[in-house]
């Protein structure tokens, strides 16, 4: 237990180190890109940027979460050949994938900006973004099997900060539309998975061989093989489709129907509120090869205590960040424009909807690295169901205001039903304050048809 905690406390350290930086990193973006761009023209980036994000999902085909997952377990028990052969062959697809989706983003560009969005104004940032929907495929693939190794700092730097603070370097050397901060954007994010891949060749003497299992392994909680790659990803691409389209359709929707600066002004409120999530998602990273690794060991007292250790952490960094979005929203958006004040209530809304999540820290991860991809996808679905059907009843209602609520209610639900299904699956790992799970719900979750992993 001891050296699990030790193991624990580095990473967490180091993971705090590197959300610091990119929070700085990306407030710098935020900030500069305002300023210098005007509103209506950051309005165009963010609008970039939210496409990006959300289409670069269906790149990854949720191999990425897998690989975290498939490299943790085996390099946990030292099967170097056989996580090597996991992490081409999931590679391999999703450069194939982003790319034919970069190309479709930028030969499509154009149209959807005159047809769909109904802005000729940006059309050519979003033919230049084609770069970035290739590149984030690609390189936060590559980052999340780095997580899966126990890399988890240079996984979190390199998807989540590097390319940032490289974007901040293209504004300020002289990048001053919407296009050109898109392209250098793309450029960085490629950048930062060529550093991956380097990591991994210096690394290669880790995936060479495969150590011989003795009887007794994997102890009793776990498969002795792990699934083929795509069997466990396809629950999680619906994951992760569903929480991009969590943060990105309530923007989109709301570009269809506002102008660029009204746009802008929610796009900064929405990322304000997203450094709760930065944070939480630091502690779901560091955590989630050990959730995997344990998991397969059969050791499930040391899986509760990591999964309540990483809950706690997440609720007080993560609430303290909340209380200041709820109490002085209009403070923290003055930090970046003035403009940006007329989103003031819609970041309290998402304060108060990451708050709840911040509750349930990483039970999503859990879920993930234990083998309920399939429970998750449905939790995530119906969360998908509740956001669509939000957007499209308030947004045109009240706007930027309906944008929140529905970007809050769909978030508080992810964090709250995770918690309930997970206490319900792994009751030696319960998390603190998981409410129970109704029979209605665990019926509709298909969870009576699976055997409880106690």
């Amino acid at each position: 237990m001891q050296r699990i905690v030790l193991f624990f406390q580095r990473p967490v350290v180091a993971g705090f180190g590197v959300r610091a930086f990119e929070v700085v990193a990306k407030l710098a973006l935020y900030l500069l890109t305002a300023r210098i761009l005007g509103v209506a023209e950051a309005g165009l980036f963010f609008l970039c940027l939210t496409w990006s994000s959300w289409f670069s999902t269906f790149g990854r085909m949720g191999i990425d979460r897998a690989l975290t997952r498939h490299m943790g377990a085996e390099l946990g028990l030292s099967q170097g050949a056989t996580a090597r052969r996991t992490l081409l062959a999931g590679v391999g697809r999703v450069t194939v994938t982003g790319l034919v989706l970069g190309i479709a983003t930028g030969l499509g560009g154009t149209t959807l900006a005159h047809i769909v969005f109904g802005d000729p104004a940006l059309a050519p940032a979003l033919v230049h973004t084609s770069i970035a929907v290739a590149g984030m495929s690609v390189t936060f693939t590559l980052t999340a099997a780095l997580a899966g190794t126990g890399r988890t700092t240079w996984a979190q730097f390199l998807q989540n900060a590097f390319w940032p603070a490289l974007t901040v370097l293209a504004v300020i050397a002289g990048a001053r539309d919407a296009a050109s901060l898109v392209t250098w954007m793309g450029v960085a994010i490629w950048f930062s998975g060529g550093v991956a891949g380097l990591i991994f060749f210096c690394d290669r003497t880790r995936f060479r061989h495969d150590t011989t299992l003795s009887a007794g392994e994997p102890a009793s909680g776990s498969a002795g093989h792990m699934p083929p790659l795509m069997t466990t990803a396809w629950p999680l691409m619906v994951v992760e489709l569903v929480q991009a389209t969590i943060v990105s359709v309530p923007v989109l929707l709301l570009g269809v129907m506002a102008d660029a600066a009204d746009v802008g002004a929610f796009s900064v409120a929405l990322r304000i509120s997203m450094l709760v999530w930065m944070v939480l998602v630091s502690l779901g990273t560091v955590a989630s090869p050990r959730f995997a690794a344990l998991h397969r060991k059969g050791d499930l007292d040391s899986l509760g205590h990591l999964n309540r250790q990483i809950q706690l952490i997440g609720t007080v960094t993560g609430g303290f960040v909340c209380l200041a979005m709820i109490v002085l929203p209009e403070t923290l958006l003055a930090i970046l424009s003035p403009d940006f004040i007329t989103a003031a209530v819609p970041l309290m809304i998402l304060g108060a909807g990451q708050a709840i999540n911040a509750l349930y820290t990483g039970q999503d991860v859990l879920l993930a690295m234990t083998g309920n991809g399939g429970t998750l996808q449905r939790l995530n679905l119906a969360q998908l169901v509740v956001v669509l059907l939000l957007s499209v009843s308030f947004i045109p209602l009240i706007g930027a205001s309906g944008a929140a609520l529905a970007t809050a209610i769909a978030t508080a639900q992810g964090g709250l039903g995770a918690a309930m299904v997970a206490a319900s699956l792994l009751p030696a790992a319960r998390p603190f304050a998981a409410l129970p799970l109704p029979a209605t719900l665990r019926h509709l979750l298909a969870l009576n048809r699976q055997p409880s992993t106690t």
